[in-house]
Formats: structure tokens, sequence, C-alpha cells
């Protein structure tokens, strides 16, 4: 069973800082994601549960999603606006600090300290070097 991160309006608040970086890695499918992060991070063959499936007025906003880990996800979006509103939900989220590096259109995003109150064990920062990506702490 899928589990699920909608918008909810904030206001009186400033929205947190968006992604920027105009030479950041793009991908053309879930496969060609897939393989680049497997390629750095070694994914698990089959690991246990359903991807967090990021909403926005009743409607999923990745276009693909696959688990690497069993609280790590890779995320892909079609495009620019879809990409933004999941990153600005996760940056408002109060449930906890969520690690995540991202491309132009995709993102992977470690949910384990929000899960189990643990710091993740699984290095994805070095996403950033292997696969000209942005490393973001969101949430609180």
């Amino acid at each position: 069973m899928a589990a699920f991160l909608v918008a909810a309006p904030v206001t009186g608040c400033e929205a947190k800082e968006q992604p920027g970086g105009e030479n950041l890695q793009e991908f053309r499918s879930m496969d060609e994601a897939y393989m680049a992060v497997d390629g750095a991070l070694a994914c698990e063959a089959d690991p246990v549960g359903d991807p967090i499936v990021p909403m926005g007025d009743d409607i999923r906003l990745a276009s693909a999603q696959k688990l690497c880990f069993e609280k790590v996800q890779i995320d892909l979006f079609v495009n620019e606006k879809t990409f933004r509103e999941t990153y600005q939900i996760l940056s408002d989220s109060n449930q906890g600090k969520i690690h995540l590096v991202h491309g132009k259109n995709w993102m992977v995003v470690d949910f384990t300290e929000i899960a189990t109150g643990q710091p993740s064990t699984r290095d994805i920062g070095r996403l950033v070097k292997e696969l000209n990506g942005e490393y973001v702490i969101a949430g609180s």
C-alpha cells in the first residue's frame, strides 16, 4: 500500500528556496534514472515496501517512482512544475528531515529519518558528484 505526501496550504510563512542549477543531470526514463542511481548506490534487488507518493490537487506529481532501498526512492517528473511542487511539499514537511539529491527532473529521496527516527546509513550524497546532482536537506 502506497503512502501519500499531500500538499497543504501554508499561510504567513515564506516559501523555502527552490532548487536551482541549470547544468544538473536530466533523465529520459525511469529505467535510465534507475540504472544511473543503481550504478552509484548498488540498489537492493527487491526492496520491501512502496514509494511515498507526492500528491498535489488530487494528482500524483511524480510520473514514475521506484524504490532503491526500503526507505530510499527515485522520483521522475515530466515537467518542472510538478518537480517544484514536490520539492516544496518536501521542504514544507514538519515530520522531520528529508535528505534528497536531485537533478533537473529527478529526485532520490531518503525517508529513513522520518520513518524510523534514525539517521540513514545510505550515502545518497555521492550522487552529487556521480550524477551531477544537488544535495538538500528538506523539512524540519
